[in-house]
């Protein structure tokens, strides 16, 4: 009777182990998942960035290059004379 008691303490003991084994690699396969998904995500939006990067560095070689002069300065105006203002190196500001 002594050892029937003791066998069934163990088999609930073993039965217990199992199931937080159970739960454990549950809640593991749960955060692996997790992570396999944010992985995958964050690649996704690092060939997003990527590309968009590659579209501005192509807008960029065309803002900076000698054939935009021409549209970048088209609202100034020729002069027919210019002036220049000597100062004299001895002559201070006031206010």
């Amino acid at each position: 009777m002594k050892l029937s008691l003791i066998l069934r303490f163990f088999w609930a003991f073993v039965a217990l182990i199992i199931f937080s084994l159970l739960v454990v690699s549950v809640y593991q396969l749960n955060a692996y998942t997790a992570e396999i998904y944010f992985i995958h995500d964050s690649e996704k939006r690092i060939a997003e960035l990527s590309q968009e990067n590659k579209i501005l560095e192509i807008n960029l070689a065309k803002a900076n290059s000698l054939w935009n002069v021409g549209d970048y300065v088209q609202n100034f105006e020729k002069t027919s004379k210019v002036e220049y203002i000597r100062v004299l190196e001895s002559t201070a500001l006031a206010r």
